[in-house]
């Protein structure tokens, strides 16, 4: 099943697919979206079902805070899911500590990223604080994976 609707000026996809796929598959999709989005960031919420939710940044059209992250968690009430926990979040780039700070609220369980905020840095304004102080500042416990496709992330910025 594959269902295109359009939302607060972005792009929401919502597949189902029949058995888990790889990180790399994931990032994969993430590219995709920030190169539909024309900028480097994109990213998906995934449940257990390996249903998702996609989004890509949208500040020049919403604001400073509509990160490709933050876009898509507003969204998160379209996934079917019993426990936030259980939700991985897959982005091309590592989320901001705006972003990150928001999925801590949220109580995903899951992050997994390409290029690292140290590479964003490098073509453009970081925040130099990454995502794993932030959780270590946090209640919670979440699962970072990075440099999932690393490279193919950062020909974004290119």
């Amino acid at each position: 099943m594959h269902i295109n609707a359009y939302a607060d000026k972005y792009i929401i996809e919502h597949i189902l697919f029949m058995k888990e796929k790889p990180h790399s598959f994931w990032i994969q999709k993430a590219i995709a979206l920030a190169k539909q989005g024309q900028t480097p960031f994109g990213a998906l919420l995934v449940n257990t079902k390996d249903e998702f939710i996609t989004a890509y940044n949208t500040t020049k059209l919403n604001g400073p805070t509509a990160h490709a992250e933050m876009n898509v968690i507003r969204q998160m009430h379209l996934l079917d899911y019993t426990e936030t926990k259980t939700l991985r979040l897959y982005t091309s780039v590592e989320p901001c500590p705006m972003c990150m700070s928001a999925i801590v609220w949220a109580g995903i369980g899951s992050v997994i990223y390409g290029a690292s905020i140290d590479d964003a840095a490098k073509y453009g304004k970081q925040i130099h604080v990454n995502s794993s102080e932030i959780v270590s500042k946090s209640w919670l416990s979440i699962q970072i994976i990075h440099h999932i496709e690393r490279s193919l992330c950062l020909e974004l910025f290119e």
